[in-house]
């Protein structure tokens, strides 16, 4: 359509009325981490206030957590927002505090509420977390503008694929957008406790979901965890099959050059390791079970024992490589979280050793 886009995009602009008030900013600050307090409506130049508060407060910590109590605002202002934290790399909560005093720190207090536009600034976060008493909540957006019915629909797809592409670049499962979609504007979906981690509201933590797919002529079960490497920390991703009648894990760098060195490798000859611990016990194995890879995406290759492996796809486990030294700078842990009564995806991909 013609010189539809800026229609579309003033009606874009003016989807929620401004209203008198708009969101409150300050601080609670610390050392490790500082807490950035956000309370009150969304509105039309908070995105640029905000970040123009950041540029300014948000120095002298580690860590940054933008707590949130807003009843939500502005569409695109809460897009902007969290698309702010997730390039800073803050963390977010649905939180409200006490008034801080020279003897204290700020408290928590129960109550606050997380709504609309706020909710999916909250979702710009890395880390995310809605400690109790918080609510947070999702329903469709206010839609309005166009001259005409073509504009109309044309500005309800636009708005839909950004925040389905939104909620989908913050890790959310594509249900939370279906859910949303299906909640009128003068509704509120809020989500229970297990579907606040079932939606990836907030983030669950480890590697899950693992799911099956051919790989050279075996079935093996891989998850990714991409929040999971760090300065230190490499894996990336866990594979775990059936490899010469022998059940092994795989471990992965997300690339090559996240990967081991040659001189890193060396420890394995000097007593190396790793352990799997799981609901049923604590594993230790040497470096005649371990086998690690320099110069690739491969990480490691872990071979368990039968009764171990089971133990690995019956429920939450923990995998932990360590060297002779750590000062070497080779320590590799990965967690591995299971729905309840274990992974099905990783015992079938250890079907043919147990």
């Amino acid at each position: 359509m013609k010189n539809a886009l800026p229609v579309l995009l003033a009606a874009l602009v003016a989807l929620i009325a401004p209203r008198a008030e708009a969101i409150e900013i300050s601080m609670e600050r610390g050392n490790a981490t500082s807490k950035i307090l956000v309370t009150g409506p969304i509105e039309r130049g908070d995105a640029e206030r905000f970040k123009a508060y950041w540029a300014e407060n948000a120095y002298d910590s580690w860590n940054f957590i933008v707590s949130l109590d807003s009843p939500g605002g502005n569409l695109l202002e809460g897009l902007e927002i969290g698309r702010f934290l997730r390039k800073v790399e803050a963390d977010t909560e649905v939180q409200r505090y006490t008034p801080a005093t020279p003897d204290r720190y700020a408290e928590g207090l129960p109550g606050a509420e997380c709504y609309s536009a706020c909710a999916l600034a909250f979702m710009g976060g890395v880390e995310r977390d809605i400690p109790e008493g918080g609510t947070i909540g999702f329903h469709q957006f206010y839609g309005s503008g166009g001259s005409s019915a073509d504009q109309a629909m044309e500005l309800t797809q636009h708005i839909s694929a950004l925040i389905a592409g939104y909620l989908r670049d913050m890790g959310a499962k594509p249900e939370l957008f279906e859910l949303l979609s299906g909640t009128s504007p003068d509704k509120m979906f809020i989500p229970t406790r297990d579907e606040i981690a079932a939606l990836g509201i907030v983030p669950q933590s480890g590697f899950h979901d693992f799911r099956l797919m051919p790989k050279d002529g075996l079935i093996v079960a891989t998850a990714v965890d991409e929040r999971n490497p760090g300065p230190l920390e490499k894996v990336y991703e866990i594979e775990t099959l059936c490899w010469n009648q022998l059940p092994t894990i795989n471990l992965y760098a997300a690339n090559s050059k996240r990967g081991l060195s040659e001189e890193q490798t060396i420890w394995v000859a000097e007593g190396g390791g790793f352990n799997i611990e799981t609901e049923f016990g604590t594993f230790d194995y040497g470096s005649e079970n371990t086998k690690l890879y320099s110069s690739t995406r491969l990480l490691a290759s872990l071979v368990l024992d039968p009764k171990v492996a089971r133990s690995v796809g019956s429920g939450n486990a923990w995998v932990r490589v360590n060297g002779g030294s750590t000062a070497s700078g080779v320590f590799m842990t990965g967690q591995i979280t299971a729905p309840p009564g274990g992974d099905p995806a990783i015992l079938a991909s250890f079907r043919d050793c147990l």
